[in-house]
C-alpha cells in the first residue's frame, strides 16, 4: 500500500519510495477528507458537500462513487471500504503521518509520565518534525475546517509541550527559533508568548523577554481590548524581580485548546468576602489544575451541610483556577436543593453547555445523544465545568467531560458516593479564627476589633455555619448604628435565633427546611423514616450520638436505626465524626426541635434511662462490691455492658460531654424525671473519682442537687450531698466539703439510712484528716467503720479503714495504722477494686516513709503509681509522685527526685488540685535548696504557703517554717 503524507501539502509515495502523482483535483480532495478520518467512517453526506462546497449536482452520489473507485484502482487502496453511514480509508501508522505524529506524542506522553524527559523531548520533536506546512496544504477542504483546525492546534499544544519539556533540561536556547516562528503564526496566543519569555529569560535576554510581553500586550489591547491573562503577567512580575521561581519549569504542561470555538465565561462574580478554606481550597486546586492526558479529567465533589459555604468555595476555586481552563468555564445552578424549583433535567442543562461552545445542533431527543456531543465538544479543549447544587450523581454523570485537558468541580448535599473517579472534599464549618475574620469583612473589621467578646457570641450562636455568619455579617453593616452587643443578645435567645437568622430571601431555616422536605416528601419509605426521625433525634442536647443511643432514643434495634441515620447523613442532616458516632449542628438541632411542637418526652426519656442504667454498669466494674447501685432501683437496671474496666473507661470518656449535657437537660426540663439527673450524677462518682474532672464533678452534682431540691426527694439529696462532699474534698474546697457533708448526713439521719449515715461520716473523717483535725477525723471514721462492720458492708468498712490508716499515720501510730491499711487493702483484693488498692498502697508506703523506711515506701508508692496510670488516675499519679519524688530525695536522688516531682506539679496544675501541687511546690523547693538554689527553693516555698493558706490546712506552718530558715522537710 502507498504511503501518505498530510501535514504540509498532500504527498504520496508508492511502496518503493516513488512519488505517486494525483493530479485530478476531486480524487486529491476525497482522498485528502478520508486520510483525515483515517480509520473512521466518513458519511456520504460530508464527503459530498466536502467535494462540491455545499452544492451538489443531481448526480453526485454516482460520481462520488466513480472518484472512489478511481482512488481504489490507482492507488491499490485495499483498506477503502464501505462503511455505513458512508467510507472508511484503513491506515496504518507507518503508512500516514497524521497517525505517526498521534502515536510518537503518545510515546512521548508515556515516557514524561515516567520521568523520562529527554526521551519526551526527543519523542515529541520527531513528530513535530513530521509537519511541513498547513495540513493539506493546496486540497480545498472548507467543509471540513473546523477538523483542520483541531489538527493544527494539536501540533501546537505538542509543540509548547516539546518546549517545556526542553525547557526543564534547561535547554532553553534550541527552542527559540521555534518558539518565535510560532509566534509569527499565532500572534496572539499567550501560551507560546510565556514560553518565548521563559526561554530568553532562561538565556540571560531578560530585555527581550520583557519587550516580548510588551508587544503582545499592545496587540492584544489593539485588536482585542484585553489585557494579558494572569499567568502572563505574572511571569513578567517574576522576570522584573528576577523571582527564584522561574529557575525551575512551571507546574503543568500549559497545554492549549482550539481557539476558534467559543470561549465560555458562565461563572457568578467571586466571592468578596471569601474567607478561610485554605486546606479545602490547596487540596481541591492541587486536584484540578494537576490533570494529565493519561488519567481520566480530575473531578472533585463538595459536599456539606446547607449553609456550610459549598458554592461559595466552588465559585472561588473555579475563579482561581480560570487560567488553567483558557477555552472556557461553564457553570450551572441544578437546583437540587433549591425551594421550589425542580431539580434540572441534564438534557437541558447539556443544550445549554452545548450552546455556550458553539455547538450548532443541539435539538437532541436522548440524554444520551446530547452527552456524547457533550464529550466530544471538549474532548480537545482546556474546559472547567462546575455543577453547582446538584441533586444526585444521576443528574451529574451524563454532565462530566471526558476530554483529556478538562476537569469538573460539584457541589451537592449529599455525597455523590457512586460516581466514578471523584476525589470528595466534604465541607464543614469554619474554625472560630476564620468566622471572626468572615463576620469582620461583613460587617466592618472595625465594629469587630472593638467588641471582640460579642462578635465572638455571635459566631457561636452561628455555631460557625458560614451562611448565618454571613446573614449576621448583613444584617450588621445594614444597621450601622446597632452595637454587636445587640445581635448577640437577640441570637441568645434560642427559640428566637432561627428567626433572626433571617434577611430579605435568605435564612437559614429555608435552608434547612429543603433538606427535610426532601426527605419527608420522598416516595421511598426510607427517606420519610429518616425525616420521621430528624426532630427526635434533634430533642437530645448531647454533642454527639452513638449508635446504640440513638436505638435507645428512637425505640429501635440498632440495624434498624443504622439505615435510618445514614440517610440522614446522605441528606446533610446529620454529621458521622467517627464510625458509629453522629452528630447534629446546633442550628439543625434548633430547626429539628421547631418541626414538633409540643415536643414529646417520651423518647428522651428513654434515652436518659439508657444512659443512667450504661453508666451504673460502669460503676460497678470500677468499683465493686459499692453498694450505690443497689439504691438506685431501676435506673440502675439494663444499659450496656462491658467487658473490662477499661472498655469502660473508653465509654465514659467518649461520652462524658453527653452525660453531662444530659444532666444539665433534666434540670432545664421539668417535663423529664428529676430522677434521671440524680442517678446519673451519683452513676458518675466512679469515672469521676478514677479521672478527675474536678470541675465537672463538682458541676454535675450541683446540677443534680437543684433537681432533687425541686422534686422535694429528700434520699436523692442525701445522696447528692455526700458525692458533693467528696467532690470538694478531693478539690481542697474543705470548708464546702463539710458543709455538704454534714448536709448529707442530717438528711441520712432523718431518712433512717445507715449506710448512707456511715458513708457521710466517712467523708467528713476524711476531711478533718486533711484540715489536721486528726482526732476528729479518728472519731468519724471510727464510727463509720463500725456502721460498715454492723451493716457487713465490707467495701465501706475498706474504705474506713484505709482512711483511719492515714489518721493513725499522722498522730504517730504507725502499727495501728499500718494494720488497717492491710486488712483494706486484703478486702479491695478480694472485691477486685483496683483505685482503692492504689490509694492503700499509697498511705502504707507513706507509713514506712515517716518510720524512716525508705526502700519499703518507695516499692509501695511504685505499686500505687503503677496500679494508678493503669487506671488512668490523674489525681493519684500526682500524689504519688510527688511521694516518690520526697523519697527520691531522701534517698540522695536529686535528679529522679526532680523528675518526679516536676510531673506530680503538672498533671496537678492540669486538674487545678490545689493540694497536691501545693505539697509537690514544697517538695520541689526543699530538693532545690538542697541543691544549694535557695532563690529557686524560696519560689517554691511561696508558691506552696499561698496555696496551703487558701486551703486552711495546716501544712502552711511547715512551709513558714521553711521559709524561715529551716532546711527542709525532716521526712
Amino acid at each position: 500500500m502507498a504511503r501518505f503524507r498530510i501535514l504540509g501539502p498532500l504527498e504520496i509515495d508508492a511502496v518503493d519510495g516513488r512519488p505517486v502523482p494525483l493530479s485530478a483535483a476531486k480524487p486529491r480532495t476525497l482522498l485528502g477528507v478520508l486520510l483525515l478520518h483515517a480509520n473512521r467512517p466518513v458519511g456520504v453526506p460530508t464527503l459530498v458537500d466536502v467535494l462540491w462546497s455545499g452544492t451538489p449536482p443531481r448526480t453526485a452520489a454516482g460520481a462520488l462513487r466513480t472518484h472512489l473507485s478511481t482512488l481504489r484502482t490507482s492507488l491499490r487502496l485495499a483498506g477503502l471500504k464501505a462503511r455505513p453511514p458512508g467510507y472508511q480509508l484503513d491506515v496504518s501508522a507507518d503508512d500516514l503521518d497524521m497517525l505517526l505524529f498521534d502515536r510518537l506524542a503518545e510515546q512521548g506522553r508515556r515516557a514524561a509520565a515516567g520521568g523520562d524527559l529527554s526521551r519526551a523531548a526527543d519523542l515529541w520533536e520527531r513528530a513535530l518534525r513530521l509537519w511541513r506546512g498547513p495540513v493539506l496544504d493546496g486540497v480545498d477542504l472548507a467543509a471540513v475546517e473546523s477538523t483542520l483546525a483541531d489538527l493544527a492546534e494539536r501540533r501546537l499544544m505538542l509543540l509548547e509541550r516539546w518546549a517545556r519539556a526542553r525547557l526543564a533540561l534547561n535547554q532553553h536556547t534550541e527552542v527559540l527559533p521555534a518558539l518565535a516562528a510560532a509566534t509569527a503564526e499565532q500572534p496572539l496566543r499567550e501560551q507560546l508568548h510565556e514560553l518565548v519569555m521563559l526561554a530568553f529569560y532562561r538565556a540571560g535576554r531578560q530585555a527581550d523577554a520583557l519587550e516580548t510581553f510588551r508587544r503582545l500586550r499592545g496587540r492584544l489591547a489593539t485588536e482585542l481590548g484585553v489585557e494579558p491573562g494572569p499567568p502572563l503577567q505574572r511571569l513578567q512580575r517574576q522576570i522584573l524581580s528576577a523571582h527564584p521561581g522561574l529557575d525551575p519549569p512551571r507546574p503543568g504542561d500549559g497545554l492549549a485548546v482550539p481557539g476558534a470555538a467559543p470561549v465560555p465565561r458562565q461563572l457568578p462574580p467571586d466571592i468578596a468576602a471569601f474567607t478561610g478554606r485554605h486546606r479545602e481550597v490547596a487540596a481541591a486546586h492541587s486536584r484540578l489544575s494537576g490533570g494529565s492526558p493519561l488519567r481520566p479529567p480530575p473531578v472533585v465533589a463538595i459536599s456539606g451541610a446547607g449553609g456550610v459555604g459549598k458554592s461559595a468555595l466552588a465559585v472561588h476555586l473555579a475563579h482561581r483556577l480560570a487560567h488553567w481552563f483558557p477555552d472556557g468555564q461553564l457553570y450551572v445552578d441544578l437546583r437540587g436543593a433549591t425551594a421550589g424549583l425542580r431539580p434540572l433535567p441534564p438534557l437541558e442543562v447539556l443544550g445549554r453547555f452545548l450552546r455556550a461552545l458553539g455547538v450548532r445542533d443541539t435539538d437532541m431527543t436522548t440524554v444520551d445523544e446530547a452527552s456524547g456531543t457533550f464529550r466530544a465538544a471538549t474532548a480537545d479543549r482546556r474546559v472547567l465545568v462546575v455543577l453547582d447544587n446538584a441533586h444526585d450523581a444521576d443528574q451529574t454523570r451524563p454532565l462530566l467531560p471526558a476530554g483529556r485537558h478538562t476537569a469538573a468541580l460539584i457541589t451537592s448535599r449529599r455525597v455523590l458516593s457512586t460516581l466514578d473517579g471523584v476525589a470528595h472534599l466534604r465541607l464543614d464549618v469554619l474554625p472560630p479564627a476564620e468566622t471572626i475574620q468572615l463576620l469582620g469583612r461583613l460587617a466592618g473589621a472595625d465594629r469587630v476589633a472593638a467588641d471582640p467578646s460579642a462578635a465572638a457570641r455571635i459566631a457561636r450562636a452561628c455555631g460557625q455555619l458560614p451562611l448565618a455568619l454571613r446573614i449576621a455579617g448583613a444584617r450588621l453593616a445594614a444597621r450601622p448604628s446597632w452595637p454587636l452587643r445587640e445581635l448577640a443578645d437577640r441570637l441568645s435567645d434560642v427559640r428566637r435565633r432561627l428567626d433572626e437568622l433571617r434577611i430579605a430571601e435568605l435564612g437559614v431555616r429555608s435552608s434547612f427546611q429543603i433538606g427535610y422536605e426532601l426527605l419527608r416528601d420522598s416516595p421511598d419509605v426510607g427517606d420519610r423514616d429518616a425525616s420521621r426521625a430528624f426532630p427526635v433525634l434533634a430533642s437530645a442536647d448531647a454533642a454527639d450520638l452513638s449508635l446504640p443511643a440513638v436505638a435507645a432514643l428512637l425505640d429501635l434495634a440498632e440495624p434498624d436505626a443504622e439505615p435510618i441515620l445514614d440517610r440522614l447523613v446522605d441528606a446533610q442532616l446529620l454529621a458521622s465524626p467517627a464510625v458509629g458516632r453522629y452528630r447534629l449542628h446546633d442550628l439543625l438541632r434548633l430547626f429539628g426541635r421547631s418541626l414538633v411542637d409540643p415536643p414529646d418526652p417520651v423518647p428522651l426519656g428513654r434515652l436518659l434511662r439508657w444512659y443512667s442504667a450504661t453508666a451504673w454498669q460502669t460503676f460497678r466494674l470500677l468499683r465493686p462490691a459499692d453498694s450505690r447501685p443497689a439504691t438506685a432501683g431501676e435506673w440502675a437496671s439494663g444499659g450496656r455492658g462491658f467487658p473490662d474496666v477499661g472498655a469502660a473507661l473508653d465509654w465514659l470518656e467518649a461520652e462524658r460531654p453527653n452525660l453531662l449535657a444530659a444532666v444539665h437537660q433534666v434540670a432545664e426540663t421539668p417535663e423529664l424525671p428529676g430522677a434521671a439527673a440524680t442517678s446519673l450524677a451519683r452513676a458518675l462518682f466512679a469515672f469521676f473519682h478514677v479521672r478527675g474532672y474536678l470541675n465537672e464533678w463538682v458541676e454535675v452534682n450541683l446540677t443534680a442537687r437543684v433537681v432533687a431540691h425541686r422534686a422535694s426527694d429528700l434520699v436523692a439529696e442525701a445522696h447528692i450531698c455526700r458525692d458533693l462532699g467528696a467532690a470538694f474534698e478531693v478539690r481542697g474546697d474543705y470548708r464546702a466539703a463539710l458543709d455538704c457533708l454534714r448536709d448529707g448526713l442530717n438528711r441520712y439521719v432523718a431518712a433512717g439510712d445507715r449506710a448512707g449515715e456511715a458513708a457521710c461520716l466517712n467523708g467528713l473523717g476524711t476531711v478533718y484528716d486533711s484540715l489536721g483535725r486528726l482526732d476528729e477525723a479518728a472519731a468519724c471514721l471510727e464510727r463509720s467503720l463500725a456502721v460498715s462492720e454492723e451493716l457487713g458492708d465490707r467495701h465501706s468498712a475498706g474504705i474506713s479503714l484505709n482512711n483511719l490508716g492515714e489518721v493513725y499515720r499522722g498522730r504517730g501510730e504507725y502499727a495501728r495504722a499500718a494494720e488497717g491499711l492491710r486488712a483494706a487493702l486484703a478486702i479491695f483484693r478480694d472485691t477486685g477494686n483496683i483505685r482503692s488498692q492504689a490509694a492503700v498502697l499509697n498511705n502504707l508506703g507513706e507509713v514506712f516513709d515517716c518510720q524512716g523506711a525508705y526502700p519499703d515506701a518507695l516499692a509501695c508508692y511504685e505499686r500505687s503509681y503503677a496500679l494508678f496510670r493503669q487506671l488512668g488516675v490523674s489525681v493519684g499519679q500526682a500524689t504519688v509522685l510527688a511521694a516518690l519524688g520526697r523519697v527520691q530525695r531522701l534517698l540522695g536522688r536529686h535528679a529522679d527526685a526532680l523528675d518526679r516531682l516536676a510531673d506530680a506539679l503538672a498533671i496537678a496544675d492540669r486538674l487545678d488540685e490545689r493540694r497536691s501541687a501545693a505539697i509537690s511546690l514544697r517538695e520541689l523547693g526543699t530538693t532545690r535548696h538542697e541543691l544549694g538554689d535557695p532563690e529557686a527553693a524560696r519560689a517554691c516555698w511561696q508558691q506552696a504557703l499561698a496555696l496551703f493558706e487558701a486551703l486552711g490546712v495546716p501544712d502552711a506552718d511547715e512551709v513558714r517554717t521553711l521559709l524561715a530558715g529551716g532546711s527542709g522537710s525532716s521526712r
